[in-house]
């Protein structure tokens, strides 16, 4: 829920969220931690958005009043806690390579059988192991027996950092005369976190709901038919069906007409003309090269917005 409320600097040690004992001790120990952290809440916020632009819950934590999605195993809050622990994963295996962090460093990758004959295994891989461990460590993802609820959000986050993994790549840089490719350096890297959280958004969407015994599954009065067996971290666990969250949409932005009719709920939506200048009718000056000029076009774009 920090990650995902409006940033306001904390003059705790975490400096961009309030955090526990234990993560305040963790942040005021691991110098840089409160900086990878900031960036995995960046990752996780914009992606997030980006991924549900048009849709009706588009991120945001309130479903309607003064309720919001923490306050039950939601879809979206399966889709959150996984898409946190990935960010954080990301943040602090990236950070470990780019010296941002003390307490890590580059990635002592072992030379894969591949590479022994025309490449050479160097260059700096991401720390996707240190990464990892923090992620667990902070986000305090131990077994909690007798506590199903913790156990399918704990289950959720271990998705999210298995997608991580699943991303990693191999990385080669050639070196040799006039360009050739004699040699190569490779290193391992972690793909752009969009892939991961696109990943996430199908798994989102494939996510399975668990019916409880008593059909209540707040924090108070956990369900107890949730005992994930499973070693891979493939499916999202949900408990509750989505609001409709109709009442987080109202001025929001429709992809067209077809989405609107979705996207507001039968409220209906209003339609704003927009006019930009864009370049157009380019050409050489003189018909010669290599100096091109350009005129200006109007351009009218119809936008759609939620009444």
């Amino acid at each position: 829920m920090a990650v995902f409320s409006p940033m306001i600097k904390s003059p705790g040690p975490c400096k961009f969220l309030t955090g526990t004992r234990k993560q305040n001790h963790q942040c005021r120990r691991d110098i840089g931690l409160p900086e990878a952290i900031k960036e995995a809440r960046r990752l996780a916020v914009t992606h997030c958005e980006e991924q549900f632009r048009y849709d009706r819950w588009n991120c945001s934590i309130e479903t309607r009043g003064k309720r919001n999605i923490f306050k039950k195993v939601y879809r979206e809050t399966a889709f959150v806690h996984a898409l946190t622990a990935a960010a954080i994963t990301h943040a602090v295996a990236r950070a470990c390579a780019e010296g941002k962090m003390t307490k890590c460093q580059c990635a002592s990758e072992r030379k894969p059988e591949a590479t022994r004959l025309a490449w050479r295994w160097g260059g700096c891989s991401d720390n996707l192991k240190h990464g990892k461990r923090v992620a667990r460590n902070f986000l305090e993802l131990q077994p909690k027996h007798g506590d199903p609820v913790g156990e399918m959000l704990r289950h959720d986050s271990e998705v999210g950092i298995s997608a991580i993994t699943s991303a990693m790549t191999d990385r080669c840089k050639c070196h040799g005369v006039s360009g050739s490719c004699s040699m190569k350096t490779c290193w391992r890297r972690l793909g752009d976190f969009n892939t991961t959280a696109a990943l996430l958004r199908t798994k989102y969407h494939l996510a399975i709901r668990k019916i409880p015994v008593n059909n209540k599954t707040s924090r108070r009065s956990a369900p107890r038919d949730f005992r994930p067996r499973e070693t891979i971290y493939d499916q999202l666990y949900y408990f509750e069906t989505s609001p409709t969250f109709c009442s987080v949409t109202r001025g929001r932005r429709c992809l067209h007409p077809d989405n609107c009719a979705t996207l507001c709920c039968g409220r209906g939506y209003t339609t704003k003309v927009i006019k930009t200048l864009e370049k157009c009718r380019c050409r050489f000056t003189n018909g010669r090269c290599c100096q091109v000029v350009c005129d200006y076009c109007e351009k009218y774009e119809d936008r759609y917005y939620c009444k």
